[in-house]
């Protein structure tokens, strides 16, 4: 009844199954009844026809205003609780069925994915000057000095030669913000401080909040942070330290409209 066939029905197919293979597909000496090696070879290939069909039939049922299936978004950690939610949503609204693919990483790593089209639009740190890239500015932010309050109830800091009895963590070495950091701590004739770079905003604010170190940090990943009450700011020197700028870009020449979607919604709408 489950075949929606009677026996002999049944019984007649799989006959004709035999015949045109040659084969027996059913060892009908055995109870129940099984399949023979060969029935087992058939089965097999059957399951892969089946699901090969099932997948024709969903790529010819897409409908115009559903054509881009995914997008792969790249977000550098420091903004991510700040615009993450907000591009991702967008998206899903313009395009109710996509799948969406987010990747935190660095800008120069997700500018090089951008590049090699493993990625179809990134916010990352510019100017961004590559003929193959299309790129505009979308927020400028600044660094600020940040203690965590475990730290700040048995250390007090006047001015930055007080913060030097702990470690003081930043972006990465290969950050362009390590080295204007560690090139202004050094004019300010200070000697033997401890500068440590992290690749991860995360990783920064966790040590900070636990008191391991004071951070020099964007200020925008300090208010976002999800341990912001454990924090406090600074009233330390930052102004030789230029602003970061982030740039919304997608590659010239993709086509996709769910790229371009989010390149003219983050030039449009987002805002620091």
């Amino acid at each position: 009844m489950r075949l929606n066939a009677t026996q002999p029905a049944i019984s007649a197919r799989i006959a004709a199954l035999e015949g045109e293979f040659g084969v027996d597909l059913f060892n009908r000496g055995s109870r129940p009844t099984r399949l023979t090696p060969a029935g087992f070879r058939l089965l097999d290939q059957a399951e892969k026809m089946l699901d090969l069909a099932t997948e024709m039939r969903r790529a010819g049922s897409d409908q115009v205003g559903q054509r881009v299936r995914r997008v792969r978004i790249g977000i550098p950690s420091a903004l991510v609780q700040r615009w993450a939610s907000t591009l991702i949503g967008e998206v899903y609204r313009e395009f109710p069925c996509i799948q969406v693919e987010l990747h935190i990483d660095r800008s120069i790593i997700l500018k090089q994915l951008l590049l090699n089209g493993e990625i179809d639009f990134i916010l990352a740190i510019g100017p961004i000057a590559d003929p193959e890239l299309v790129s505009a500015p979308v927020a400028r932010y600044g660094y600020q000095w940040v203690i965590g309050k475990r730290l700040s109830s048995r250390l007090t800091v006047n001015s930055l030669s007080d913060i030097f009895s702990v470690p003081v963590l930043t972006y990465g070495k290969s950050s362009a913000v390590y080295g204007q950091l560690f090139d202004f701590l050094k004019t300010q004739g200070l000697a033997d401080f401890q500068l440590s770079g992290s690749n991860s905003t995360d990783a920064i604010l966790r040590l900070v909040a636990d008191g391991m170190a004071v951070g020099f940090v964007m200020s925008i990943a300090i208010s976002d942070s999800p341990n912001a009450f454990s924090f406090e700011i600074l009233d330390l020197p930052t102004s030789s330290i230029p602003d970061v700028e982030y740039f919304a870009c997608r590659r010239r020449d993709d086509t996709e409209s769910a790229a371009q979607f989010l390149f003219d919604h983050a030039t449009t709408v987002l805002t620091p």
